[in-house]
């Protein structure tokens, strides 16, 4: 695998993860509307209404809140791993920088002035970090038996 792919596993996680938090708030306001047109508060249903609209709602809401987990626990491995192969690094700034830079996934700028430097080290100390890591994925891969010399 690429450095840069396996580094940008974590924004790609979190992106994936705020879509489905969103669906769930985006079903969870069609039900309270639903709850409310239907007039479960107040009124008894009307035998006129179609409840399994209802239905269809909670039962997307749960599979949405299944997935929302699903996508918690990638997250949560997608960043561990990426932090193990950056604890490898043998620069301290340059571990502090690489993981709020791809871990907490910030821009280059305040992954930069975390690590209490400017942009243009923060954008050589990425490249840099990109080809260390690189060479620790490629070492990885040697020694897992996943690809051997010709």
């Amino acid at each position: 695998m690429r450095a840069y792919e396996f580094l940008t596993r974590p924004r790609m996680a979190k992106i994936r993860l705020q879509k489905i938090q969103d669906r769930v708030e985006s079903l969870k306001s069609v039900a309270e509307r639903a709850t409310v047109s239907f007039g479960l508060d107040s009124e008894p249903v009307s035998h006129t209404r179609n409840p399994s609209a209802m239905q269809d709602v909670i039962i997307q809401l749960a599979e949405a809140k299944e997935e929302e987990a699903r996508r918690r626990e990638e997250l949560a491995t997608v960043e561990l791993e990426v932090g193990l192969v950056l604890a490898n690094l043998q620069d301290s700034d340059l571990y502090k920088f690489m993981t709020c830079r791809f871990v907490d996934c910030k821009p280059v700028r305040v992954a930069a002035g975390k690590a209490g430097y400017s942009y243009s080290w923060g954008r050589q100390a990425q490249a840099r970090g990109i080809y260390e890591v690189q060479s620790i994925l490629d070492k990885a891969e040697f020694s897992g038996g996943d690809q051997a010399p010709a």
